[in-house]
């Protein structure tokens, strides 16, 4: 009982202590080309219906990725391409903590999922590393960049 008071408390105060304040835009910055990141995004156009996230391919906002501080995550960065990215506030956020916050923005249910913060950032970010090593081969990648559709053109950067 004790165990389950305690998921609950999680899933209902993490996800709050996640999100930005008011008016403060998230940008989710993601490998335009991978189909697990192409999935994410698709999921959380579709259950953000307050649309407090717009998107941009790594590989076409570089500039964005330097003026934030986060250029080394940026195509042909030391780094690159190697994570999410997310910007609220001028403040960049990487791995698990990029998707988790962006997860609390999301539509009940969903927003729930954002209490796997509570667990230690070694452990969740063990766990993206994994998966984002092997995304291609698990999910494949496209010759492209994703283009957006008409259907939520208006939540991409300048495309």
């Amino acid at each position: 009982a004790v165990a389950a008071s305690a998921a609950l408390y999680a899933a209902v105060t993490v996800p709050a202590a996640l999100r930005p304040a008011e008016g403060v835009e998230t940008v989710l910055f993601f490998d335009g080309v991978c189909n697990l990141c192409d999935g994410f995004v698709n999921f959380v156009a579709d259950h953000d219906s307050s649309r407090r996230v717009r998107f941009g391919a790594i590989q076409r906002h570089a500039d964005a990725l330097h003026r934030a501080g986060a250029g080394r995550y940026a195509e042909g960065g030391a780094e690159a391409l190697s994570t999410l990215v997310v910007i609220q506030d001028d403040v960049f956020y990487l791995r698990s903590d990029a998707a988790l916050r962006v997860i609390a923005l999301l539509d009940a249910p969903f927003c729930y999922v954002a209490a796997f913060h509570a667990l230690p950032a070694a452990l969740r970010d063990a766990g993206y590393r994994l998966v984002a090593k092997y995304r291609y081969k698990l999910f494949g990648a496209s010759d492209t960049c994703r283009a957006p559709t008409e259907r939520f053109k208006s939540r991409f950067l300048d495309y």
